[in-house]
């Protein structure tokens, strides 16, 4: 008997990997183990040593209470650190979270309790220790506690010191000083430091769902799959857009917002979730987007920042940060952060990374929300043609043209931005020759007598913010190969909003001070008709009816056209399906005459659609001429084709 139930115990050890320092061994560990008839010293449960020790009465009442018991009485072989320090007012506590966490319905395994204190003193499989232990070892609640040990009976657990080791026929119970503290991980500190804000906003996104790989399927019925045994987890949608924050062996930054900075940024998102009357739910809607806009950006994933920043050390990229920002190479990067965005910050170490305490409101929309809309212009899913009344388009598209320009760049030898894909790049001083494609969708009148007429709308705009709106335009031109016979396009643009209260589409213009323009919903091009000006660049079309103004394409090179500065819509499409911004672009070309002589095509060929929000109108007018000043790469890139062209 003897024999068996030590080749039992051992072999219980070995088949979960626990070590065994077999070099160690000596009389007295022997001893422990009782090497004589009768097996193991003794042969109660874990549960049955903690209730005989009336040192262990508060930890024993607790683990009763929250429905541990069972667990410690089972023949799972465990390792218990149970705190003889523990008091009366201790276990009250833990016990008033659990009845809190059950009646929220919450599983048990997922119950704060169970985590944070249940969990948290206990650890799969038999742990013994000798001299020669210093370990990370893994609690039931999957923390990385560091096992050290004095000799076979005495240790520390993550610094609170045991002085006794006991055998069961479940495992081994070591007596501790106190009560394991629990150290949170990024989610759990919000929960229990007062930041109750974020912390619950976080929790509105919590859900079961079910772990397939878990569960056992007990076939098929009506086309779905059943389950004999179904396993559920506890996921959270919104944390999953940011990274793992949840999991212990991930290590993340987070800039948590006090109470005071989310009530103070949320009155001042919520004016950019505004919607129509007929919008279902809006209320609850703008509630939600509003505090992820928040929270949106916090979060920073500390080994992605230093795989995208290899020789930054001073620079931190939240989990927003786009593996190809071409057209805004720092947005969701920061540098020199101790100086910046973390200064003044309270900072706090948590199981998988750091906290940092912002109660200044660290985080600047421009950086995270307020994004910068690129509309493929090419993008059937993007445009709307007319139709006749046999339902047949009036206009010919073609989505499937690009344009190839050439042209030498010669780098610094030091961190450089890649024109072409925004990612900070290394290299040495070299003479390249780059390519860049542009692919443009060209529109044409399919009889000479139909109205030319293409209508975009604008995807997930905010309300109360003032939008710069670009237009792209490829070069008109005779073939891929010949720019010489490139022709400039003439053409108006129409803008419709949603009216919030009536939910029709309505004209909004601008007369010459920026306002509505109740005669006329074209907007104007800001540059007069010059007869000597040359048609590659901007031009205004003289003698045009219904307006006096239009926008003309460059005819031998792309062009970044400004459509509309400062403009404001009433409300928003940001998280619904249908748009409430379109764009109209009319009347392509001249008359047929002036087609014939070569002057203008009646082609009017668009690369991509451009919105660019601000927070104000003197940014937005301040910038109207001039992407460049807020980190965007286009007008640099335009800049290069036109002295590509004059080569």
């Amino acid at each position: 008997m003897k024999t068996n139930k030590y080749t039992k115990f051992m072999a219980a050890v070995l088949l979960t990997g626990a070590p065994m320092l077999w070099s160690a061994c000596t009389d007295d560990w022997n001893e422990h183990y009782d090497i004589v008839p009768g097996g193991m010293a003794e042969e109660t449960s874990l549960l049955e040593k903690i209730k005989a020790d009336p040192n262990l009465a508060s930890f024993y009442k607790t683990i009763v209470a929250i429905g541990g018991a069972e667990t410690l009485d089972s023949p799972q072989q465990l390792t218990v650190w149970a705190p003889l320090g523990m008091t009366s007012e201790q276990a009250d506590s833990v016990i008033a979270i659990y009845q809190e966490d059950a009646k929220a319905d919450l599983k048990w395994k997922d119950n704060r309790a169970i985590k944070q204190f249940f969990q948290n003193h206990v650890a799969l499989y038999s742990r013994p220790i000798s001299s020669l232990t210093d370990t990370t070892i893994n609690m039931l609640n999957k923390k990385h506690m560091r096992l050290v040990g004095k000799n076979t009976t005495t240790g520390s657990l993550d610094g609170n010191t045991f002085k006794s080791m006991e055998l069961c026929n479940n495992g081994i119970l070591y007596k501790a000083e106190n009560v394991q503290t629990f150290f949170p991980n990024i989610r759990e500190y919000t929960e229990l430091n007062g930041l109750d804000s974020v912390a619950s906003f976080i929790k509105f996104f919590d859900e079961y769902t079910l772990d397939e790989l878990s569960s056992v399927e007990g076939g098929v019925i009506d086309g779905q799959t059943v389950y004999l045994d179904s396993v559920t987890i506890l996921s959270n949608d919104l944390l999953s857009r940011y990274g793992y924050i949840q999991r212990e062996d991930s290590d993340y930054i987070f800039i948590a917002p006090t109470n005071e900075i989310w009530k103070q940024e949320f009155d001042k998102y919520k004016q950019y979730y505004q919607y129509a009357a007929s919008v279902n739910q809006a209320d609850s809607l703008s509630n939600v987007l509003t505090q992820q806009s928040i929270i949106r950006g916090r979060f920073f994933n500390m080994s992605k920042t230093t795989r995208h920043n290899q020789h930054m050390t001073d620079s931190l990229t939240n989990t927003m940060y786009g593996e190809h920002q071409i057209h805004n190479p720092r947005k969701n990067v920061y540098y020199n952060p101790e100086e910046g965005i973390l200064a003044g910050l309270q900072k706090y170490e948590c199981s998988n990374g750091y906290i940092y305490v912002d109660n200044k409101g660290a985080i600047d929309p421009r950086s995270t929300f307020f994004d910068r809309t690129d509309l493929q212009a090419e993008s059937s899913f993007n445009y709307e043609v007319p139709v006749d009344n046999k339902n047949v388009t009036t206009m010919n598209t073609n989505g499937g043209n690009h344009i190839v320009y050439k042209y030498e760049e010669l780098p610094d030898s030091a961190w450089t931005v890649d024109t072409q894909t925004g990612d900070s790049v290394w290299g040495p001083k070299i003479k390249t020759k780059v390519e860049r494609e542009y692919r443009y969708v060209a529109f044409s009148s399919k009889t000479a007598s139909n109205h030319t007429e293409v209508t975009y709308t604008l995807p997930s705009t905010l309300s109360n913010v003032y939008y710069n709106i670009y237009a792209v335009t490829a070069p008109g031109r005779g073939s891929d190969t010949n720019i010489k016979d490139s022709l400039s396009c003439y053409f108006t643009v129409e803008c419709k909003v949603l009216d919030g209260n009536t939910s029709k589409m309505v004209n909004y213009g601008n007369d010459a001070n920026g306002n509505p323009d109740s005669k006329s919903g074209f907007m104007m091009n800001p540059v007069k008709y010059d007869e000597n000006s040359p048609i590659t660049g901007y031009s205004d079309i003289k003698g045009q009816s219904n307006f006096d103004r239009a926008y003309a394409t460059k005819a031998t090179t792309m062009d970044t056209i400004l459509i509309s500065k400062a403009k404001v819509f009433s409300v928003s499409s940001m998280g619904i399906d249908k748009g409430v911004v379109t764009l109209q672009f009319k009347s392509f070309g001249p008359a047929a005459t002036k087609v014939k002589e070569k002057v203008y095509t009646r082609t009017l060929r668009l690369d991509e659609i451009i919105l660019v929000p601000f927070e104000t109108k003197e940014e937005a007018e301040a910038a109207a001429f001039d992407l460049d000043a807020f980190n965007d790469k286009l007008l640099e890139r335009n800049k290069k084709d036109d002295e590509s062209s004059k080569e």
